[in-house]
């Protein structure tokens, strides 16, 4: 009797509908994994690997410039392929159906990501034309960060110096990835998460 009883009682506990997902965060990495636990009768697979995207450690939350630090004219082309990139993760973070739980974590990436953007522009048109940056991003003072002066001999203070003090203050702007909302969500839908890393 007591048996029988033990048998129902773990049948009755273990939920058919729970599936366990793993998906990298970094498309092409295995550096870091995002490992999700979910009932499929609540959301499906496919919306939660389309929302994991959007994890403080995933591809919209990466900035997808390159290191340059120097002026060589190879450079052009390479931060020309970093604006396609920047404008697309935009595009994806922009038009996708998101549910309501997640806005304000979407509207924290699309600022970060028109942050870059911007950033990219101003260092691609230094690299082309030696036009110093603007010292203003969507009202935000960025005076601190001025170039003295344009032309080429500045490549350093502007692909280094001003790259990473902008970068700073936009920091101090935007605050940190809004980690409680993420939360939030994840409890609204029923979602466990861990990540699994394989960096020291």
């Amino acid at each position: 009797m007591h048996q029988v009883f033990f048998i129902v009682l773990a049948v009755w506990m273990q939920s058919p509908g729970q599936v366990t997902l793993r998906i990298p965060l970094q498309p092409g990495q295995a550096e870091e994994v995002a490992v999700v636990t979910f009932d499929e009768s609540r959301v499906s697979a496919a919306d939660v690997k389309r929302w994991v995207l959007l994890h403080e450690n995933g591809p919209y939350a990466t900035s997808t410039r390159g290191y340059y630090a120097d002026c060589k004219s190879s450079n052009v082309p390479k931060l020309e392929n970093d604006i396609k990139q920047t404008q697309e993760t935009l595009k994806k973070v922009d038009s996708t159906d998101y549910p309501s739980e997640l806005s304000d974590v979407v509207a924290y990436l699309k600022t970060l990501q028109s942050f870059w953007l911007w950033q990219e522009k101003e260092e691609l048109a230094f690299l082309k034309d030696g036009k110093a940056p603007d010292s203003e991003y969507n009202d935000v003072d960025l005076g601190a960060c001025k170039v003295s002066d344009s032309g080429r001999q500045n490549c350093r203070e502007v692909l280094i110096k001003w790259h990473n003090c902008v970068l700073h203050l936009m920091q101090k702007r935007l605050g940190n990835y809004p980690k409680d909302r993420w939360k939030a969500f994840l409890d609204a839908y029923g979602i466990q998460e861990r990540v699994e890393s394989s960096l020291d």
